[in-house]
């Protein structure tokens, strides 16, 4: 089995995955190029066939893209709210446990 990569004309990878050695260059559509290899479309690019890290910068924008990072204020809103309904539920199981002692 070989692992390989999925590329457009740019060097964008498209996918990568597992397969026969003899099924690698099967693993391209028209207009993709195949080549064996472990990479991911988050950190590398393919260039003249070869494993390239892209730049620090770039990886970052990527990054900041699909986990965008929440504000402080977000942050500290989110909290509070997390501490308000852990209150409210304990004064709910204590509601319950009281009418469970009243209904015995």
């Amino acid at each position: 089995m070989k692992k390989y990569i999925v590329h457009d004309e740019t060097g964008k990878i498209l996918r990568t995955g597992i397969c026969p050695a003899s099924m690698l260059r099967m693993q391209a559509q028209r207009g993709e190029f195949a080549i064996e290899g472990e990479a991911n479309d988050i950190e590398h690019k393919i260039i003249d066939g070869k494993i390239i890290r892209k730049p620090q910068v770039e990886i970052d924008t990527i990054k900041d893209k699909l986990y965008p990072r929440r504000n402080p204020e977000e942050i500290l809103i989110h909290e509070k709210i997390r501490e308000i309904s852990r209150r409210q539920a304990i004064k709910e199981l204590e509601k319950e446990r009281i009418n469970g002692r009243n209904n015995k």
